[in-house]
Formats: C-alpha cells, sequence, structure tokens
C-alpha cells in the first residue's frame, strides 16, 4: 500500500501577513524620547592649570537631593521658582553683600581687551589664526553692546554651582538644567524689551550675541572651589 503523502501548507502569503503585522506594530507602537538638551562646548585651551577660587558670595548653590526635592542656597523652594530666584541674585540690584558681585561694564576696560587680541592676531601662526579672529571679533561686538546697552550692561561674577545627589533621577537634573537656563531668557528677553522695544524672538542675531555678551551664561556642573 502506498504511503500517504502530508498535505502541503501553501505559505505564500506568510510574507504578506508578516509586512502587514511590521506596519501595524510601527504604526502604534510609541518610540520613547531620551531627554536631553543642546550644549555646545567650549574651545579647547592650551592652559590646564585649575580656575582660581571663587569668592563664597558669588556661587550661586542648587542642588537635586535624593527625593528629587530642590534645594536652592539650602532651602527647599520649587522648580518653577529658580528662574526668578537666579535671575534677583544675578541682578542684585540692592547690593546686598551676600549676593553675587555686579559691576557696571566700561569702555576702557574693554578697549583693553581688543587691543590684546589685536595684538595676538598679529602674532598668531595660520593654524591660530581662525581663533584668534573670532576673539577679536567678539571683543568688538561687545564693545557695542556696551554702546547699545549703556549702564544696563553689567558684570556679574555670579556662578551657578548645580549638583546632584547620587539618587537624583536623571529626567529631574535636566528639568532643573532647562529652569536655570530660563533665567538668562528672561533677563535678555527683558533688556531686549526695555532697550530695542522687541522681545528675543524678533531680534536680529547679532542682537542676540550681544545679549548673550551682557547676561553670559555661567553654570557649572562641576564643584566650585571657593
Amino acid at each position: 500500500m502506498p504511503k500517504r503523502q502530508s498535505p502541503e501548507v501553501n505559505a505564500g502569503s506568510m510574507a504578506d501577513i508578516a509586512f502587514l503585522l511590521l506596519i501595524f506594530f510601527l504604526v502604534t507602537s510609541e518610540m520613547t524620547q531620551e531627554s536631553g538638551m543642546f550644549q555646545l562646548l567650549p574651545e579647547k585651551v592650551a592652559d590646564t592649570s585649575p580656575p582660581p577660587p571663587v569668592n563664597k558670595r558669588n556661587v550661586i548653590e542648587v542642588l537635586v537631593n535624593n527625593n528629587n526635592l530642590i534645594l536652592f542656597e539650602g532651602k527647599l523652594v520649587k522648580i518653577e521658582e529658580i528662574p526668578t530666584l537666579v535671575k534677583e541674585m544675578i541682578l542684585n540690584s540692592s547690593n546686598r553683600t551676600d549676593w553675587p558681585v555686579s559691576r557696571a561694564v566700561t569702555e576702557e576696560e574693554l578697549q583693553v581687551r581688543i587691543d590684546k587680541n589685536k595684538k595676538v592676531l598679529e602674532k598668531a601662526n595660520e593654524a591660530a589664526q581662525a581663533s584668534a579672529e573670532r576673539k577679536l571679533k567678539k571683543s568688538e561686538l561687545r564693545l557695542k553692546a556696551l554702546q547699545v546697552f549703556g549702564e544696563d550692561f553689567r558684570k556679574s561674577e555670579h556662578v551657578v554651582n548645580m549638583q546632584a545627589t547620587q539618587g537624583a533621577e536623571y529626567e529631574t537634573y535636566i528639568l532643573l538644567k532647562d529652569h536655570l537656563k530660563q533665567a538668562y531668557k528672561s533677563l535678555r528677553n527683558d533688556l531686549a524689551i526695555k532697550v530695542l522695544g522687541r522681545g528675543w524672538s524678533d531680534l536680529t542675531l547679532q542682537e542676540k550675541e550681544m545679549l548673550k555678551m551682557v547676561y553670559k551664561e555661567n553654570i557649572s556642573e562641576a564643584p566650585v572651589i571657593q
């Protein structure tokens, strides 16, 4: 008696089914997005000596603890309060002696920097010439910013010391840094409206660069030597 053969399974449509399932999962699945923010690193410098100590009054202490609570200058605050608190300490309108030093910028000191950068550019070799040119243009733009913003162009010696304990969540840390950056954005926008009559989004690229010089972002994520 001949052996009965098993009927073959028609697998011709299996590839179509797999393709449809793949499309289904791609359409219905939610892709997780990593938290983070754009940050431009400073240029490499030849001088590797440690930075000088910072006067204690100039350090603004901000900490995220293990419970994801925010401590500002040792006091528990809501994260939404951070921009306002940082702005007040940077401006130091009342000249408090326990807050960061804020002094007027003079045309003389800016001109000294321009002259210094001109000499560096004259002596720079081909490899260092591009960097020297950028520094000279930046110092010249800083002088123009003083001419535009006048007495509102002040130099704050503050350093925002942003720290987190080992148990703090990364999302809270990033959110805190975003709120610190909002303080600088708000300072620049307020001054733009006051002097130029326009908000940040309506400014030219050069005007934005000048405002960044007036309120220079200074956030340290490394321990500050005091």
